[in-house]
């Protein structure tokens, strides 16, 4: 991965994402000597890479929170960025180097990155239909973004990380609400084993290769009317009543 020695500094042009309570200097200063990481991810085509999401906190500028009676208390602060990834020329690859020591007069220290793609808007099975981003999160201290994003449980781990995961085109036509969503199924994130949010511990670059199967389409379809039980339809054509949402990934890969 020689790519991830190419690195920049943290872009010029940054969007803030949410405000701290007060008038919080939410200013990135990083030191000389600030540690780094580089996140790099391969895209494949017909593929969207969003922008990479970034929250940082401080133990010096607190922000305000409440408890279930309405009770002030103080926590950390918070400052979130959207960043877009740096092409790479002649190549497919997309990647950002950020500080984790943020710097700032409220010492900024990085919390958690979110990097997130989708399946591009002009791809036809994008048509009619709700798209889903797929996550994936690293988080360098406790829990900054929420469990709301498909990701799983975070696991552990140490060093760099190089991720690659095979992919398949998931169609859920539910009847009920009378819409299809569109999202990639990379195994059921319920399970550790496919889980795509990490405890990082000492990691200075994590390099995401998705492998995108964009033809080998599952398909679920909720019952008409209900109740009743989901149809799910595999690549090869077989098909299965099931109660959960979720298809056999091992199953799938055997078919890639």
């Amino acid at each position: 991965m020689n790519f991830l020695n190419k690195t920049a500094l943290l872009l010029p042009t940054v969007f803030l994402l949410s405000a701290c309570y007060g008038k919080t200097d939410q200013t990135l200063s990083p030191p000389e000597n600030a540690r780094r990481v580089t996140i790099a991810v391969r895209v494949p085509e017909g593929i969207t890479l969003l922008p990479l999401q970034m929250l940082y906190r401080s133990e010096r500028c607190k922000t305000k929170s409440y408890n279930s009676n309405n009770e002030a208390y103080e926590i950390r602060g918070y400052n979130g960025f959207m960043q877009a990834f740096n092409p790479q020329v002649n190549s497919d690859i997309r990647q950002q180097r950020i500080a984790i020591d943020g710097g700032g007069s409220c010492q900024w220290q990085l919390n958690s990155i979110k990097v997130s793609f989708k399946i591009a808007d002009g791809n036809p099975l994008a048509k009619e239909k709700e798209v889903i981003e797929t996550n994936y999160i690293f988080d360098f201290d406790d829990y900054g973004f929420s469990d709301g994003y498909g990701t799983g449980r975070a696991k552990k781990v140490s060093g760099d990380l190089s991720l690659k995961t095979d992919f398949f085109p998931r169609i859920f036509i539910n009847h009920m609400f009378e819409k299809t969503s569109l999202r990639f199924f990379g195994g059921d994130t319920d399970y550790e084993k496919w889980s795509r949010r990490y405890r990082l511990h000492d990691t200075q670059k994590i390099f995401i290769e998705p492998i995108i199967h964009m033809n080998k389409i599952i398909i679920l379809e909720s019952p008409n009317p209900p109740p009743g039980m989901i149809t799910l339809t595999y690549p090869d054509g077989s098909v299965e009543k099931t109660k959960p949402n979720e298809p056999n990934y091992e199953k799938l890969l055997s078919m890639k």
